[in-house]
Order: C-alpha cells, then structure tokens, then sequence
C-alpha cells in the first residue's frame, strides 16, 4: 500500500489538486490528511469537496479548522472585531455538508501497516513533545534564522534533525513507529529514537523558501516503511491572481496581498514582519480592537512582488523603529 500524507492546505484549492494527482500518478491508494483545510479564500468548498471524494483516507483537524467550526457553538450573526473576520467568513462561508464533515473529524488518530507498525496522526509538533518549543521546528523562526543567514532546505532539515535528537526521550514515549506531524508548514524526515518522524509540509503555504507544493508517501515494502518527500509544481500565479481579487469582507485584499507574498517567496517573513509591526502597535494585545487593526494595515505598505532580499531590506527597516506606535510608513 502506497499512503499519501498531506497537511496545511489553506484554502489552496489548486495545490491539493495538484498534490493529490501526483500522488495518484505514483500509485497513492490511501490518503492521511493532517489538518488546517481550510480558509478565507474562495475555493474553501472546493477543498472539502475534494478530501471528501478521497478513498482510504483517515483524516484529523488542525487548530485553524478547530477555530472556525468551533464558532458553530455560538452561531454569531456578526463579528464585531475586524481581525476576526478571516474565521468568521470561512464558517460562514462553509457549505453546510462540509461544516458537518468537519466536525466529525478527530483530532489524532491511529493506524496499523500491514506490516505491524503503527502512524500516530497529529497537527502539531507541541503536540508531540513535552517540551520547551523546538525553535527549529518553528516557521517563524526558521525564517528569522533564514534572514539573518541564508542556508539550503537541507541545512534547515539537519536542524530539526538536531532539535529533535536534543529530545529523543520525550520522542521514544509517543505513541507509534511513525510520527506524523503538520502545522508548522517546513517538510522534514528524519529518524530519532527508533521512530520516524514525518512532516509533508504544507501544501497550500509552505514555509521552506521552495513555492511548489509539498506532500509525502509512506511505501510499504515487504520489508518496512519507505518514506519519500515530493514537491509539485502548480499555478502559483494564477493562484494568486484568485487571492487578489478576492473582497467578500472588509480587509479581505489586504489580507490576501499578504498571503500572496507568502506564497510569492514561499516564505513566513511577510507573515511575521506583520505580526511584529502589528503586536508594536497594539503593545501586544490580541485580538486587537479594531482601530489599532485598521492602523495596523494602513501603514504596512508591501509590494506582494517583493524577493527574500527585498523583505529583508525592510525587516531592517521595521527593526531601527524606536517607536512601535509611529505612524510612519515603509
């Protein structure tokens, strides 16, 4: 049996497509699916329609599908706060057959290879470790690291690696032969304590400086479990041009030009630049209300075109500010 594994798709409808028919064209009968489907986007329903249609898959949630189906418990007509707006759309937004699919979904789960061994399905890695944060592990500071200075999908690998090795008792305890992990959108493979640990990556927004779109297969052998990691090339561009010209909800451009800079340097250093420019203003409040979120967009001015070194050049920038508060603009 040949075994797909697939996390963090976001929305990206034209990724999983992609993702899914290669696997298929390498013999995937079965798919194992780790969370984080969907998002404000337009192709939301496309994606749950698709991971419906799957044979043989065994699918959880991830944190950002548990925020938006949790909003079934209050059933809000509006939402009040702007920031929130991304959550509130998606559950709005949500057929009603996908909102219930969701929410049949487990949080983990368990399966068995023919051959005896075992794969313990969670959407993230603090999930797996009883531990202080993995900093390796972690796409904002990968990308902080990557800033400061640049290495190779391989040299970040060997990182985790390490990180992992540094807790190799906290990894002999969890359960299965087989670790497989999403959330934080860097793929990686590696053996520690006996156990393979397994991240596909994130399909629909990865984080590894590499803009295809990445998944894993675990191969049965007569013998044992053969992992290989993949990447697929797709429409990044036309992906985007989607994205912006989604407007379903105030903000919604905004938030889209900075999901098209992700996506446009494969990268969370647009993501992360924001988040710290955002947290200055707000002095670290979440969620924020709604005019220091206004003020937060309005002067993050970003060409979604930007490469790494021009992203860099205005992490510096943002760095030198003295005062978080200022109204100055970049």
């Amino acid at each position: 049996m040949i075994y797909a594994v697939i996390s963090d798709v976001h929305g990206n409808y034209p990724a999983l497509k992609a993702v899914i028919s290669d696997a298929k064209e390498k013999g995937a009968e079965a798919f194992l699916l780790l969370g984080d489907y969907i998002r404000d986007t337009p192709t939301l329903n496309e994606v749950v329609d698709l991971i419906c249609s799957l044979p043989n898959c065994t699918a959880i949630l991830g944190n950002g599908d548990i925020g938006v189906i949790s909003l079934d418990k209050t059933k809000p007509e509006h939402c009040e706060l702007e920031q929130m707006l991304p959550n509130f759309w998606t559950y709005k937004n949500l057929s009603a057959q996908n909102l219930n699919y969701l929410k049949s979904l487990p949080e983990s789960a368990d399966i068995t290879f023919s051959g005896g061994k075992t794969a313990h399905l969670s959407h993230s890695i603090s999930l797996i470790y009883h531990a202080p944060r993995l900093s390796a592990f972690h796409s904002g500071d990968y990308a902080r690291k990557m800033e400061r200075t640049p290495f190779t999908l391989e040299q970040g690998m060997q990182d985790m690696q390490n990180a992992a090795e540094e807790y190799s008792d906290e990894v002999a305890e969890y359960p299965g032969d087989i670790c497989l992990f999403g959330h934080n959108h860097l793929q990686y493979s590696g053996n520690v304590a006996g156990k393979i640990l397994l991240n596909p990556g994130s399909c629909g927004m990865p984080s590894d400086y590499d803009v295809r779109a990445p998944y894993a297969l675990i191969i049965e052998t007569e013998e044992d479990i053969e992992i290989q990691l993949h990447r697929v090339e797709y429409d990044v561009e036309q992906t985007i041009h989607s994205i912006l010209a989604f407007n379903d909800f105030p903000h919604a451009q905004f938030w889209g030009k900075l999901r098209a800079a992700i996506l446009k340097t494969g990268s969370d250093i647009p993501m992360n630049r924001f988040w710290q420019h955002a947290r200055g203003i707000a002095n670290g409040t979440f969620p924020m209300q709604n005019d220091l979120w206004r003020n937060a967009m309005a002067n993050f001015e970003f060409d979604y075109n930007w490469s790494i070194d021009d992203w860099r050049k205005f992490g510096e920038k943002l760095d030198e500010i003295c005062c978080p508060k200022s109204e100055i603009k970049f």
